[in-house]
């Protein structure tokens, strides 16, 4: 006769659950070994017929960390939608790394991670699917510790944006770091602007400071800036009215390529000089966007 397995506790089937509570259950050590369940971390289990996400991966390593604890770094980012380091591989592919509330110690396992310092008392708390994860600044200022500078000032930008140009949240989530760590996150809070939206505009607007260039005295501003508008560059020099768009894939289709002639022509029609690079151009041609932004604002009688 083909094996029955025997139904696990109603209050297991559709979530994650440590091993000490489904024995509590009733449940055999030999049922928890079933094909059926999956054993992410020693200790843990939960269903091969849920979904396996990011956030339900998350969920099962804080069962195995204090309470109070949160999901941080890598894996806290991709779940809440903030851009990744160009070419990272996908945190899912990564340790879970989880802080933990102060006076606690993290668990020892494979596959999870625990941070060195605990969590500051003040750092605010979001919770998605049950799973705990640092207040957006907070989650910026701990991840400069580990990225390069151009990558946290593209996590900082979108954050900031998501904060909607509240610099002081950030500026306090420096104060909360480790003492070793606040004057490097301090200098990326200084070159993190708000309405930047994308990393490649990041990487576009950092390739022209580090060029020499002014800096943008406008990002995804209106044009015209009164009444009616009708275009948002990604930069824009007022000075000298030229702005920068940069276009990404979707502008090759046959019907973007004509409402970017249309949206070249009223920025012309305003008094305004229009630059468009194409993303691809910006990560693999740096040097010949930047000459061309370069003489487009000399050309205008911008000075530097």
């Amino acid at each position: 006769m083909p094996h029955v397995r025997t139904p696990l506790p109603a209050q297991l089937r559709y979530r994650p659950f440590t091993v000490a509570e489904a024995r509590k259950l009733g449940v055999s050590d030999k049922r928890m070994r079933s094909s059926d369940l999956r054993a992410p971390f020693r200790g843990v289990r939960v269903s091969t017929g849920l979904r396996w996400t990011l956030l339900l991966r998350a969920q099962c390593a804080l069962l195995a960390a204090p309470p109070g604890s949160v999901v941080t770094g890598a894996n806290a980012v991709e779940i809440l939608g903030l851009p990744t380091p160009f070419g990272a591989r996908p945190a899912m592919d990564g340790d879970v790394t989880i802080a933990v509330p102060a006076g606690t110690r993290g668990p020892e396992r494979h596959g999870i991670v625990v941070r060195h310092h605990p969590i500051h008392p003040a750092c605010g708390r979001w919770v998605i699917g049950d799973v705990g994860l640092p207040a957006l600044e907070d989650l910026w200022a701990d991840r400069c510790a580990d990225l390069d500078e151009e990558s946290a000032i593209a996590l900082g930008d979108a954050v900031l944006r998501r904060l909607k140009n509240h610099r002081q949240a950030m500026s306090a989530a420096v104060d909360r770091l480790p003492m070793e760590q606040q004057a490097a996150a301090r200098k990326v809070l200084d070159q993190v602007r708000y309405e930047v939206c994308s990393p490649v505009e990041t990487r576009l607007r950092l390739l022209l400071q580090r060029a020499g260039l002014p800096e943008a005295s406008h990002y995804a501003a209106p044009i015209p800036r009164t009444g009616r508008a009708q275009i948002w560059p990604d930069l824009q020099w007022e000075s000298v009215r030229v702005a920068v768009e940069i276009d990404g894939p979707h502008h090759a289709a046959e019907l973007q390529h004509e409402s970017d002639i249309r949206r070249n022509r009223r920025t012309s029609e305003h008094g305004w000089t229009q630059v468009v690079v194409s993303s691809r151009e910006v990560m693999a041609q740096p040097r010949d966007v930047v000459r061309w932004i370069s003489d487009e604002l000399r050309k205008a009688g911008l000075r530097w």
